[in-house]
């Protein structure tokens, strides 16, 4: 029972040592929850000066025993120090396992804690990641209908530009026509004219033989009378084919006449072609104004889409550019129009099932989302029989809810300078184009003034015409007077006269002839500038469908810059093993779902491969 006093002294000691380590492990474990990647070396520290502590209480215990007398000593003096030697190991065992105890309930309750927080810390990464795939879907979305809004504008353009050609060909084939139709009557007022020339040259030997005939014959009056009476028949003759060449005359000028009405048609479609083309212009305007909206909106998307790609810190950034507009042909056959048609109501039937799917599943409508998914799963006998029932304003309310949800969602954002410079580059694109469209402006004033000035020469044509015909009403009125003054003086004085009449008639068909001529001429310089005219023209309506093209590509080629960087995803990896963890570098958005991410592709590529069908 003496034998045992040590130890329960060092027991004391050791609860005291216990007791009063304790106290110090909270403060220990306070230190090492602060600083956890420290508290290895602290941790190692405070237990060599606890087991140091416990071996400085073993080397004190043993001194008690010694203070005994000799005599109880002396007789196992080896068995005392096997059995103070095994109680001394005994105690710092256990205190040692105390310690051990202590430290591993520090240990637990640290690892405990660490586990909380790093459940917390993967609870929030795990909400930004279903937020930030919210907002990128959102953004996706939106992009989708932009895009098939500007195919639509597109769409709209191609076919007023074919409309337009078709009027212009019709134009020019009635213009080849009546220019053809012109040509065939002055040539036959040409053979007339030369007829009648002809006619007149052969009455002027008939007369000069008749003179001749008359000197001759003068001194006998039977041979007079037989002359008069021979004159008498030819003046008849002539008189005869004088009215003849009234009546060519009087079918000169209906033929004028109907010139004259070709020519107010000619003038009525070119007033016709001059209001088309100025509603072409305002069209022109108009799609201009259009655009200046689309790209307001762009841009506004573009900064939004700039603030997302600068949380994400992209990875991988693949950029596949194509032409969308390279491949596109024209065709004028009624089947493929109505397989363009057909293609175009599943288009759109598509973009408003997607548009449906983006705004219920902003709301948070699971049940609409499955039924859109299930309406877009349809086969195309269905889908194209549901694109019929659309209504006309059904997709641009659609997308203009759409429009405000995301506006709703991402509201508040700022841009960045990265893409202010490429805002900036489209901008100056923009307004080269409209400078380009200015200056083909200005060159089609330039062809309304010649068209304008070949008019009023037309103008003058028919000034010149009508003249013509005062000429010829004022010789029918020479003629009458002639005819009364006939019964009035005697043969030979009516020969004379009627001689110089036939010279003056002949000078002024001289006359005639020239100012037809003339005529012919300036009708020929008339139909030679509007062809130019018309020839500018088509060139003009070429250049402008080129613009309207290498606008298209420019927008569709900065849509598919920009539009790759969406999809590029940054990693995310953890993995952990019996209270350790490794983590890289995060990063301030999450890698969207592959599931998630292939519908969305999916539906992207059907847009843009119906430009590629067109």
């Amino acid at each position: 029972m003496e034998l045992q006093g040590p130890p329960q002294s060092t027991s004391e000691g050791g609860a005291k040592d216990s007791r009063s380590s304790p106290t110090t492990g909270p403060a220990a474990a306070a230190s090492s929850s602060s600083a956890f990647e420290v508290g290895g070396s602290e941790g190692e520290l405070e237990l060599e000066e606890e087991l140091a502590l416990l071996a400085a209480a073993g080397d004190a215990a043993p001194g008690e025993p010694e203070s005994m007398g000799p005599a109880e000593a002396a007789p196992q003096p080896e068995l005392l120090s096997l059995m103070r030697q095994k109680e001394k190991d005994l105690l710092l065992a256990a205190r040692l396992g105390k310690a051990l105890l202590e430290r591993n309930q520090d240990m637990s309750r640290q690892y405990e804690r660490m586990h909380k927080e790093l459940t917390d810390k993967l609870e929030h990464l795990e909400q930004e990641k279903h937020e930030l795939r919210r907002r990128f879907e959102n953004k996706e979305g939106e992009w989708e209908g932009r895009v098939s809004e500007l195919e639509s504008d597109v769409k709209q353009l191609q076919d007023e530009l074919e409309k337009q050609q078709v009027h212009l060909r019709e134009a020019d084939r009635e213009k080849t026509r009546a220019v053809q139709e012109l040509s065939e009557q002055n040539q036959r007022l040409l053979d007339q004219l030369s007829r009648a020339s002809e006619v007149e040259k052969q009455l002027s030997m008939q007369v000069h033989v008749l003179q001749e005939d008359f000197r001759e014959k003068k001194s006998s009056t039977s041979q007079h009378i037989v002359r008069l009476e021979s004159l008498q028949a030819e003046i008849k003759m002539l008189t005869d084919r004088k009215h003849e060449l009234e009546r060519r005359l009087s079918a000169m000028m209906e033929e004028n006449n109907l010139l004259q009405g070709t020519v107010e048609e000619l003038q009525d479609r070119v007033l016709i072609l001059e209001r088309q083309s100025h509603e072409k212009d305002l069209q022109l305007h108009q799609n201009q104004l259009e655009l200046q909206e689309v790209r307001l909106s762009y841009r506004q998307l573009q900064l939004k889409v700039d603030e997302l790609s600068e949380e994400r810190s992209l990875q991988n950034f693949n950029s596949t550019s194509t032409s969308l507009l390279s491949e596109i042909e024209q065709s004028m056959e009624a089947e493929e129009l109505e397989q363009e048609r057909e293609q175009l109501r599943l288009q759109l039937w598509e973009a408003y099932c997607q548009v449906r799917y983006l705004c219920t599943h902003l709301r948070g409508n699971d049940s609409a989302d499955s039924a859109v998914s299930t309406d877009s799963s349809m086969d195309e006998s269905s889908e194209t029989s549901s694109a019929k029932d659309v209504p006309a304003g059904s997709l641009r309310a659609a997308l203009s809810e759409l429009k405000r949800l995301i506006q709703s969602v991402i509201d508040g954002t700022d841009s960045t300078s990265s893409r202010r410079s490429d805002d900036d580059a489209l901008e100056e694109q923009i307004k080269q184009t409209s400078e380009d469209s200015r200056a083909l402006r200005e060159l089609m004033e330039g062809e309304r003034g010649k068209l304008r000035q070949s008019l009023e020469e037309l103008q003058q044509l028919h000034s010149q015409v009508t003249l013509l015909s005062v000429e010829m009403t004022s010789l029918k009125e020479e003629r009458d007077r002639l005819r009364g003054s006939v019964d009035d003086k005697d043969m030979s004085e009516q020969l004379l006269k009627a001689i110089r009449d036939r010279d003056e008639a002949i000078a002024k068909k001289n006359a005639v002839e020239m100012e037809l001529a003339k005529c012919k001429m300036d009708m020929m310089s008339l139909n030679s500038q509007l062809l130019d005219a018309i020839q500018q023209k088509l060139n003009l309506s070429q250049q402008l469908e080129a613009w309207q093209d290498d606008m298209q590509r420019v927008i569709d080629q900065q849509l598919m810059d920009k539009h790759p960087k969406e999809w590029s995803q940054p990693t995310y990896s953890f993995s952990s093993g019996h209270g350790a963890k490794r983590r890289t570098r995060p990063s301030p958005l999450l890698r969207p779902e592959q599931q998630e991410s292939e519908p969305s592709g999916a539906e992207g590529n059907r847009l843009f491969s119906f430009f590629k069908k067109n």
